[in-house]
């Protein structure tokens, strides 16, 4: 297998981080860089675990947007699941992953379930992960009552566009990491692509998400603004929220992107080899921050 090397990319979780704290951008992109080979330097390793952390609130979105690609590869087999068994099975899962997380196995294993709360001893009530479970179960729940899942299910299966998993586009030279959560044509030969969401909804960070959706279908797909309906699933409030683009908000998606990738360049020593040097990423002065954040403990362990 060819060694991995590390490029240069974009994707808006990466802009997210880089607009936060470039600290955190500098362990999360580079830091943690090659944690994962059996004789990564014990900083290197100790960087690639803290990354892998998820608050408990992330963990549970990540269940459900687990839960909801399985049912649809179900269905996409043919089978049918009835909710409730399927619910229960979920939550199991959960409690598995969170047995695991609480006796810290990911140090051993870091792709198994990690969380924020048990690396740094958060205390959360009994109660609280109660309520989280039962958000879970809420939101696969309203999943299976959408609407808009009875007309995906009603629309031929080789009409689906499913991606499971980041897909690489170049823009401008550089790799574009973005992928729907789920997409199908319809008998209009129209294009939908669907997020789904399970916590508030935040008005500014959908538009900038689903116009990168936009911008996706125009440049992979081939398919402009106006044949393509965007929508903002709410799994918690059962509420599914469609998205116009044109021309001239896609165009204001790549300039976005084209400043965002420009001032992430500026800071590194390297920008053709993607070579960054910790001194040059400051840290953030907002401690709000820095009190959830997976590097607390190596950026400020005062905290």
């Amino acid at each position: 297998m060819p060694e991995l090397s590390n490029t240069f990319s974009w994707s808006r979780s990466r802009d997210h981080t880089f607009q936060e704290c470039r600290r955190r951008y500098f362990y999360q992109y580079y830091g943690a860089w090659g944690g994962w080979e059996a004789d990564a330097p014990a900083e290197t390793r100790r960087l690639y675990v803290l990354k892998q952390l998820s608050s408990r609130q992330q963990w549970a979105g990540r269940v459900v947007h687990d839960a909801v690609e399985m049912a649809l590869r179900a269905f996409a087999h043919g089978r049918e699941l009835p909710p409730e068994p399927f619910i229960r099975d979920v939550i199991e899962r959960m409690r598995q992953d969170w047995r695991s997380s609480h006796a810290r196995r990911y140090w051993e294993n870091p792709k198994t379930a990690a969380l924020f709360e048990h690396e740094y001893g958060v205390d959360v009530k009994a109660e609280t992960w109660q309520a989280l479970s039962r958000h879970v179960a809420t939101c696969v729940r309203t999943f299976f009552r959408l609407p808009l899942l009875a007309e995906i299910r009603r629309t031929p299966l080789e009409h689906w566009l499913i991606e499971y998993s980041s897909k690489a586009f170049e823009f401008d030279g550089t790799a574009i990491w973005v992928a729907p959560d789920f997409g199908y044509w319809t008998a209009e030969d129209r294009l939908v692509l669907v997020d789904w969401k399970t916590g508030a909804s935040d008005p500014e960070a959908t538009a900038f998400q689903l116009g990168c959706y936009a911008l996706y279908a125009n440049e992979v797909l081939k398919r402009p603004p106006d044949r393509v309906d965007l929508f903002e699933a709410n799994l918690r409030q059962g509420v599914v929220t469609g998205v116009h683009w044109d021309d001239g908000r896609l165009e204001a998606i790549r300039e976005r992107i084209r400043f965002s990738v420009r001032s992430m360049k500026v800071y590194l020593a390297d920008p053709e080899a993607n070579v960054a040097v910790i001194d040059n990423f400051e840290r953030t002065e907002d401690l709000r921050l820095c009190r959830w954040c997976n590097f607390r403990a190596v950026c400020r362990p005062e905290l």
